[in-house]
């Protein structure tokens, strides 16, 4: 388990957020359970982020922040990397911010890419192609 006091910190989570993860971590009926950090690949905004209470697996990445534990699988390191977790009391719901330019594109994936845009539909357009290449 990393200690963020010791280390440049992955993720930042706002005192609202851990307020809001405490209150819902003693309704839990796992006692043992931590935070994952869930990333999924959104074909038109990048990605989306999501959390769950779960038991960590052997793999993932752990981190301990206000005795609260999170863990992600460890390929998304790079994408949560930079996140900072807040919460909004009056939509209800976590926010998730992450200036960090990784976690906007996937190079290689198939999925549209918005800030880079690699994955330009319309190169499959003929009408698209003929009004380039006039």
């Amino acid at each position: 388990m990393i200690n963020l006091g010791t280390v440049d910190k992955v993720i930042d989570v706002t005192q609202e957020a851990k307020t809001e993860i405490k209150r819902q971590l003693t309704l839990h009926s796992d006692p043992d359970a931590g935070v994952r950090i869930h990333v999924v690949m959104d074909r038109y905004s990048g990605f989306v982020f999501d959390l769950e209470f779960d038991s960590e697996e052997e793999d993932d990445f752990k981190v301990s922040i206000d005795n609260i534990r999170f863990h992600a699988n460890k390929m998304y390191l790079d994408y949560i990397t930079g996140m900072k977790i807040d919460f909004d009391a009056a939509i209800p719901s976590f926010i998730f911010k992450n200036e960090n330019p990784n976690y906007n594109c996937v190079p290689g994936a198939k999925f549209e890419c918005p800030t880079c845009n690699l994955y330009d539909d319309r190169k499959n357009d003929p009408a698209y192609n003929s009004a380039i290449n006039t």
